[in-house]
């Protein structure tokens, strides 16, 4: 009997809850969007989409937000509108009791600026997206350059893997660039003191520091923690002894070794 009475009570509990879940939900669907609130998560760090941009996409878009009801509003097409713009990676678009669309958005992080052999200048974030340079904002990150063929190509949403795909050496160039950018952007020494890589003629990588007056050889991308720990260790044991700028060149291509050319 006693039994019974639980299985009874629990039916109860979720019979309740479905009707007043539905009452919510049919309340919700006939209440008038009042406002939108629109929040970005990281724009401490990227300015490249503002809150007033955000609600000019909206509304340019979708006339029926503002005064319309709730249920009539198809979330998922406006974040998938949103989606679109490249330097937006999330939308998230939720529905109030109060009337209230809210909007959270998380912008693409870029790690590497790229300026090809043909004077084309794109970014390239966080997960590998090729990225569009901005007229609104000018992200400060590490600079690529030189023997670099890869295009950007207006309106898709390519990324480097794609890119990379093909095995002639130079066609990995902008892998190899993007993995080196994604390393050193995730490192506190060499995010600050690694500015810009030299693609030369041979398809090797090459390093410009901020500080000290030299060229840091890194050869090609294999390897690339490895050569970092060696440069890591000549920083710390022999430059801070001898001085930053007795040296012209640092080249690490060669295994087990740091090769220094004085100047």
């Amino acid at each position: 009997m006693k039994r019974l009475w639980i299985i009874v009570f629990w039916i109860g509990v979720f019979t309740y809850l479905i009707v007043v879940s539905g009452f919510i939900s049919s309340r919700q669907n006939t209440r008038i969007c009042e406002r939108i609130n629109v929040a970005i998560t990281d724009s401490l760090y990227n300015r490249f989409v503002s809150q007033d941009d955000i609600m000019d996409m909206l509304l340019e878009t979708h006339f029926d937000l503002l005064g319309y009801p709730m249920g009539a509003i198809n979330t998922r097409e406006l974040e998938h509108m949103l989606r679109s713009e490249p330097f937006i990676k999330r939308a998230e678009i939720y529905k109030t009791v109060n009337g209230a669309l809210n909007t959270d958005i998380e912008q693409r992080r870029p790690i590497l600026r790229v300026i090809n052999r043909q004077g084309e200048s794109y970014y390239i974030d966080n997960e590998g997206v090729m990225l569009p340079l901005s007229d609104k904002f000018t992200s400060r990150t590490l600079v690529a350059n030189g023997h670099i063929s890869e295009p950007f190509i207006a309106g898709s949403a390519r990324s480097v893997f794609e890119a990379g795909e093909q095995s002639a050496r130079r066609d990995r160039v902008i892998l190899d660039l993007y993995e080196l950018a994604l390393f050193i952007s995730g490192s506190e020494l060499w995010s600050a003191q690694i500015a810009q890589i030299y693609v030369n003629n041979k398809y090797e990588f090459e390093l410009i520091p901020r500080v000290g007056a030299h060229v840091i050889i890194l050869g090609d991308a294999s390897d690339y923690e490895k050569k970092f720990r060696k440069l890591e260790a000549l920083y710390f044991y022999g430059l801070n002894n001898k001085g930053w700028n007795n040296y012209e060149i640092i080249n690490l291509k060669y295994e087990n070794q740091v090769v220094c050319t004085k100047r």
